[in-house]
């Protein structure tokens, strides 16, 4: 299991046992599902497109992750600089931003949690430069520097003119859209993350006299492992063994058990279900439909590291909920669905002619990771006794080698990566042109791990005929032409 995973979820040693032995699974997330004191309703969504809409073509670029913390503008990389340009050729630009931009010399908060992404700040900038307009906030890195670092990037975006949502000083603002103007019409960004570091990543609005809390636009869900008949009496003999005046034994009526803090099921086929909270749910929805009255395209983004496993980053099929929120965020009015978090690619859908993208992976993988001191003396120097560290923590990134990777390194996977170029006429997408992206497969040094580059054949049709396949499960059909793909939408 991600080791950040398993410190939110606190997945114990016996849970995670039972469920290697009866599931199968070598990694798995769960998480509460405390009630939300969000107002919502249950009437559905109105839907009104096309109002306003934008009636000349309008091209929208998609990208995944920007984790960099160094302008890269200025980059004498030539192959660099043709990815730019494909950035600067769209009406707006957008991607993710993860890890927090402040100056180190003028900051006034400390970090929180360990492997904390940071930017200088000078970064919000160069993203204007390099052609990105707006952001999402919302990841589980939002609130790596509490609402110091969150407040200091907020300014230093807004310093660049650069649109941001999915985070903000209570939950109101992280809710709410953001909306950019671009030269040929009004666009509405909508973000928030399924995943966080820390329960108290969540922002919160003030409440019977507590104050608001600072913090990203959290989804929250709760995790159901499903077992099937023998697996589930083995559950119920252990949980019964186990049995307190805290948790009592189930009945042998039982169709579903609490145990060790995991949920589980009994079903015919063994698997993992995602309950989402329906509170942040309704939030979601109102959010994309109050920017469907004034924008004339809506974009919903969300940083969702689960997978239908639980395996984090693991495995390229999306999970449940998040296809069923994909589907309710575009029947509330969203015209595109950008999902990011593993650094991997996930497939396409096109869904009642809007795309749908489960996974695009990153525009860059370059961040850098500062840890706390705790972490960094437990990394680097492990079974040293406290009192005798070695010597101060250095930023020195560890160096990655072309034919393997690092223990700790990153997956081969993480560096594929994608731009979406979509094409509207009249409001509507119409085509969506992909460009695949080398991060550095296959390169040696460290100047080269993480910078994108648009990839060449045969990367270029590996990655391609990837997403062909993953997309086909979803009825989407991706042309390849030379080295981009192509998605027609009636």
């Amino acid at each position: 299991m991600n080791w950040a995973l398993r410190r939110r979820y606190g997945i114990t040693g016996s849970a995670l046992a039972l469920l290697c032995a009866v599931y199968g699974l070598a990694r798995l997330t769960d998480a509460s599902a405390q009630a939300s004191l969000r107002p919502g309703g249950e009437k559905p969504l109105a839907v009104r497109r096309g109002d306003a809409s934008i009636n000349t073509q309008f091209k929208l670029i998609t990208v995944g992750d920007l984790i960099y913390w160094q302008p890269v503008a200025k980059s004498p990389d030539l192959k660099l600089q043709e990815v730019l340009a494909l950035l600067r050729s769209g009406d707006l630009a957008v991607g993710n931003l993860e890890g927090m931009s402040f100056d180190f010399k003028n900051f006034s908060g400390h970090e929180y949690g360990s492997a904390l992404l940071w930017k200088e700040p000078t970064v919000p900038g160069d993203l204007r430069s390099i052609g990105i307009g707006a952001v999402s906030l919302a990841n589980n890195h939002t609130m790596d520097w509490g609402w110091s670092g969150l407040k200091d990037t907020m300014r230093l975006l807004d310093r660049a003119g650069i649109g941001y949502a999915g985070a903000g000083p209570n939950l109101q603002a992280a809710t709410a859209p953001a909306f950019v103007r671009t030269k040929k019409g009004l666009v509405a960004l909508i973000s928030a993350t399924s995943t966080t570091n820390a329960p108290d990543e969540s922002a919160s609005d003030p409440y019977r006299g507590m104050p608001s809390r600072s913090g990203a636009d959290v989804l929250r869900w709760r995790a159901v492992h499903l077992l099937t008949a023998d697996q589930f009496k083995m559950l119920r003999r252990l949980a019964t063994a186990q049995a307190s005046e805290f948790e009592r034994a189930p009945s042998r009526e039982a169709r579903e058990i609490t145990f060790d803090g995991q949920q589980y099921r009994l079903s015919d086929h063994p698997g993992l279900r995602y309950e989402m909270n329906q509170f942040d749910l309704r939030a979601i929805l109102q959010a994309v439909k109050t920017g469907r009255k004034s924008a004339q395209i809506v974009i919903f983004t969300i940083h969702a590291h689960e997978t239908a496993t639980g395996e984090d980053d693991g495995n390229p099929q999306p999970p449940d909920f998040l296809v069923t929120l994909a589907h309710r965020v575009i029947d509330a009015g969203a015209d595109v669905f950008l999902a990011g978090g593993p650094h991997a690619l996930r497939g396409i859908e096109v869904y009642k002619g809007h795309p749908i993208f489960y996974g695009i992976g990153s525009l860059f993988l370059r961040g850098k990771i500062v840890w706390g001191q705790e972490e960094a003396f437990d990394n680097d120097f492990p079974g040293t006794p406290r009192g005798q560290w070695g010597p101060p923590w250095t930023w020195a990134q560890k160096p990655q080698t072309c034919d393997r990777v690092e223990p700790q390194g990153d997956p081969q996977s993480w560096l594929d990566g994608l731009i979406a170029v979509t094409r509207f006429e009249k409001g509507r997408p119409r085509t969506v042109t992909l460009y695949p992206l080398n991060l550095g497969r296959g390169s040696c040094g460290p100047a080269r791990r993480g910078i994108p580059h648009l990839a060449a054949s045969p990367d270029a049709r590996r990655i391609l005929e990837y997403l062909q396949r993953d997309s086909a499960e979803f009825g989407t059909e991706i042309a390849i032409r030379g080295s981009i793909g192509i998605i027609r939408i009636p």
